[in-house]
């Protein structure tokens, strides 16, 4: 499987690029960047001649012929990417956020569709080792999750954004939100408590879903530090409790422990040292499902872009909220 990357920052070489390394049958057969430096920097890197570099993503696909493209560029060049590939019929996958607008996201979803195109977003907390192992903990359903997303940045707009909230919502609250999505499935009603002011995003988001499992999402840029910590319900007797994408606990209603105690004990689960952080984080299974996804010829990958039509409508919902908030005296 030959990938062309289009984009050599520090998303594609710090995770992408190392996380296709782990995949047995992957080849980088050609980096695009529009900076001379940086294609430089790829050539040097992987000992390419000028025939396997390029500054012009069209040249690539055209010249290379690549089985998939992998698009971690500035954002603004997404969809343009992306139409240019499923033109061609190259598969691809694009780095979040795929579009700026959810009318975007449901172009290129259509235009992937009349092609046949197998599409794949980078929404990798889908595939973080936490969520796989919280899948498969739960019997029945989830009745409860809460997430709680913190981060410190970013405090300006971003790319070709013209605001800050806008800017966090498609950096930061679209991996939460998605992830939320992905485990309960499409929502029926939200609402957000917003607490924001000038450079300090503070909101919580009250989500109800079509299953009649109700979250919340507790988000801000003004943390020292990344948190992605979960507390999930479920089965009517489960807690299952997640810190940092890194350790695991689950509580058990009526389980027997130690001396016939059945409280204050729980099963734990932390994720070896030793193990990869691509694995661990997701990368490699939303690579690994893409590809698996192209190689089969029979189903689109399990992060294509039509699957990021809710996120995107919700963010939309969130966003109309907050900047237009409704006081109800009570």
């Amino acid at each position: 499987m030959k990938i062309g990357f289009v984009g050599f920052g520090a998303q594609a070489r710090e995770n992408l690029i190392p996380a296709c390394n782990t995949i047995y049958g992957v080849e980088i057969a050609a980096i695009c960047d529009s900076d001379p430096a940086k294609c430089r920097e790829a050539a040097k890197l992987f000992n390419f001649d000028e025939s396997r570099v390029f500054t012009h993503h069209g040249e690539m696909m055209d010249k290379c012929r690549p089985d998939a493209v992998i698009v971690s560029c500035y954002p603004t060049e997404h969809y343009k990417i992306a139409c240019d590939a499923i033109e061609r019929g190259i598969p691809v996958l694009l780095e979040k956020p795929v579009a700026s607008s959810y009318e975007d996201v449901i172009r290129l979803a259509e235009m992937a569709k009349r092609r046949g195109v197998v599409t794949a977003s980078g929404m990798n907390f889908r595939f973080a080792e936490i969520t796989e192992r919280i899948q498969n903990i739960y019997d029945d359903s989830i009745q409860m999750i809460s997430l709680r997303q913190m981060a410190n940045k970013p405090v300006s707009a971003l790319w070709d954004y013209d605001d800050l909230f806008k800017s966090f919502l498609h950096a930061q609250t679209i991996h939460g939100l998605d992830l939320l999505i992905h485990l309960c499935g499409p929502v029926k009603r939200l609402s957000v408590a917003d607490n924001s002011t000038d450079n300090s995003i503070i909101f919580s988001v009250l989500l109800e879903f079509a299953n009649n499992c109700h979250g919340t999402l507790i988000t801000s840029n003004t943390s020292p530090h990344f948190t992605f910590d979960l507390d999930v319900l479920a089965d009517n007797r489960l807690h299952i409790k997640s810190t940092s994408l890194n350790s695991l606990s689950v509580a058990d209603l009526g389980k027997t422990y130690l001396q016939g105690e059945t409280k204050r004990w729980c099963d734990t689960w932390a994720a070896s040292p030793l193990s990869s952080g691509y694995a661990r984080a997701g990368y490699t299974g939303e690579i690994l499902d893409f590809i698996t996804a192209i190689q089969s010829g029979e189903r689109d990958s399990q992060t294509a872009f039509s699957t990021l039509i809710e996120t995107y409508r919700c963010m939309d919902a969130i966003e109309k909220s907050c900047k237009q908030p409704a006081t109800v005296n009570i």
